[in-house]
């Protein structure tokens, strides 16, 4: 009785079994299948989480070269800012210079032309003044200054000039000459005048001694003063 019912049962117990085995199998296969999707989506969040790295590594690259762009751009604006500053600059010190060139040629032009006509006048004044001096007569020409200077040497020669001054003052040609003679032989005489009241004033009034003191003391200076001596 034990035997059939256990061979009855047996069976059952084994096709449930199988059928345990089976269902197993299946949630096996299931829980695989569902595990190679989540890796599948783990390998795809994976690449997607290094592709948006890479995407962010990218983008960050790309804001620095943004940002390098922007500030060379700022460098170049003040760059341009400082030589247009510079420019100007030296614009205006090369106009101030230009400016002041042309003020100094200017000056230095009407310091010339003053001077051509301050030129140009005494070449007329002395044009006027031959033109005068050749009008005179030979008698009445002005006399230059070299040539008084040289007559008052002359005259003053003692002996010889006083012959070349007697000789000018009445023989002279120019009669500015002639005057001038005549000037040179009165202060003659008026020394010689002047000499002989002296000498008579000595040889007269003065006692011996004194005189003989005094002629002494004239005859030293007269010697001194010769040009024989």
């Amino acid at each position: 009785m034990a035997d059939e019912l256990e061979n009855k049962i047996e069976p059952e117990i084994t096709e449930a079994a199988e059928k345990v085995a089976d269902e197993v199998k299946e949630e096996v296969s299931v829980v695989e299948k569902a595990a190679e999707k989540v890796e599948e989506k783990a390998e795809k969040a994976a690449e997607a989480t290094k592709d948006a790295t890479a995407a962010a590594a990218t983008a960050a690259v790309a804001a620095a070269s943004a940002e390098a762009t922007k500030q060379a751009a700022k460098d170049a604006e003040a760059a341009a800012k400082a030589a247009k500053k510079a420019e100007e600059q030296a614009a205006k010190e090369a106009a101030k210079k230009q400016a002041a060139l042309e003020k100094e040629q200017e000056k230095a032009r009407i310091a010339k032309e003053k001077a051509e006509a301050k030129a140009e006048k005494k070449r007329q004044k002395r044009e006027a003044q031959q033109a005068l001096i050749d009008a005179c007569p030979p008698q009445y020409r002005p006399v230059s200054t070299s040539k008084y200077f040289w007559l008052a040497f002359l005259s003053f020669i003692p002996v010889i000039g006083f012959i070349a001054t007697l000789i000018l003052s009445i023989a002279g040609r120019n009669r500015n000459v002639k005057n001038f003679e005549k000037a040179i032989l009165a202060y003659y005489i008026i020394a010689f005048i002047i000499c002989l009241i002296l000498i008579i004033v000595v040889g007269v009034c003065l006692p011996p001694d004194t005189r003989e003191s005094i002629l002494l003391a004239f005859d030293k200076v007269i010697g001194s003063v010769s040009f024989g001596g």
